[in-house]
């Protein structure tokens, strides 16, 4: 059996649209979904009630973000397999049975840990799969190419090439929008670590899966519709709130796991911090509790 796990926070209407996807184009295996609410104030919880009796629904006290909302539901899994699916995601086709059948073909012979899929728009374009682990070196670059003059003297693309026209490939980290891998693979690593609210989960998740030695891949034997930011649309793209979840848990993720280079790249990035006291795009206020925020992570 495979646990569909998906978290809904204000999301109602897309949450709706991926249930339906699931239930219209899933065959061919067992399957449960279960849906953990961060405490929605858009009536979610009564119309999820009422369009889905079937779909097992854990309505959390307060909003736990995205990695503690999983760990709920993966908690209260049937399932030999955990599929975490974004609710801003629609499937197309019968997508869970074709990435559960290559996860079973393939998981010995490359020592998968988990795999993913191409997420594509809406238009059929690819937005995403995964990448490359964050590194200090990596955000150093990025860093020094934000300090004027300097940074224009700086080359630096974070671009990796991947072969898409390949039935698979392996990388890094597959993002959190469509993660299969075996339940007890998830409670062996702890599930997402509760020091991540949002951002950088899936890639701290898997890091500890690497470092035992776990694989992870991409199919391209299917593809899933992905309205990104969709799920996590409470968080204006570019708020002061949204900055500083994402600086905070990529300083968390980068002193969990490349501590080494750490202390170097803190040093780099409090001047930049502190820098932000002149962008204007925000008010004095919110800089100043944005750089309070982040200066907690050093």
């Amino acid at each position: 059996m495979v646990s569909i796990i998906i978290v809904n926070y204000n999301t109602k209407k897309i949450t709706i649209d991926c249930l339906e996807s699931i239930k219209k184009f899933t065959t061919g295996l067992e399957y449960e979904i279960i849906v953990v609410d961060n405490a929605s104030a858009d009536g979610s919880q009564e119309a999820l009630k009422r369009l889905f009796p079937d779909v097992k629904l854990i309505e959390s006290p307060d909003n736990r973000g995205f990695g503690l909302a999983n760990n709920l539901g993966v908690r209260s899994a049937m399932g030999e397999f955990v599929f975490l699916l974004n609710s801003d995601t629609v499937l197309v086709e019968n997508s869970i049975k074709i990435m559960l059948d290559f996860f079973q073909k393939y998981q010995h012979k490359l020592n998968i840990g988990a795999i993913g899929t191409v997420l594509i728009d809406e238009a059929n374009q690819t937005n995403g799969f995964g990448s490359h682990f964050p590194s200090c070196k990596e955000e150093n670059a990025i860093n020094l190419k934000k300090i004027p003059l300097i940074g224009q003297l700086i080359s630096f693309s974070k671009n990796h090439q991947y072969d898409i026209k390949k039935e698979y490939f392996e990388i890094d980290y597959i993002i959190g929008a469509d993660l299969l891998m075996r339940k007890d693979f998830f409670e062996k690593l702890d599930g997402f670590s509760k020091e991540f609210f949002m951002y950088y989960e899936e890639s701290d998740l898997q890091k500890r899966m690497d470092n035992l030695g776990f694989k992870r891949y991409i199919t391209t034997n299917t593809k899933i519709i992905h309205l990104e930011d969709g799920s996590g649309k409470s968080i204006k793209k570019y708020s002061n709130r949204k900055r500083t979840i994402v600086h905070k848990s990529k300083n968390i993720y980068l002193k969990r796991n490349d501590k080494e280079n750490f202390s170097k790249y803190a040093i780099l990035d409090f001047i930049i911090l502190f820098l932000n006291f002149f962008n204007f795009k925000y008010s004095f206020k919110e800089n100043f509790n944005y750089f309070k925020e982040i200066l907690s992570t050093y």
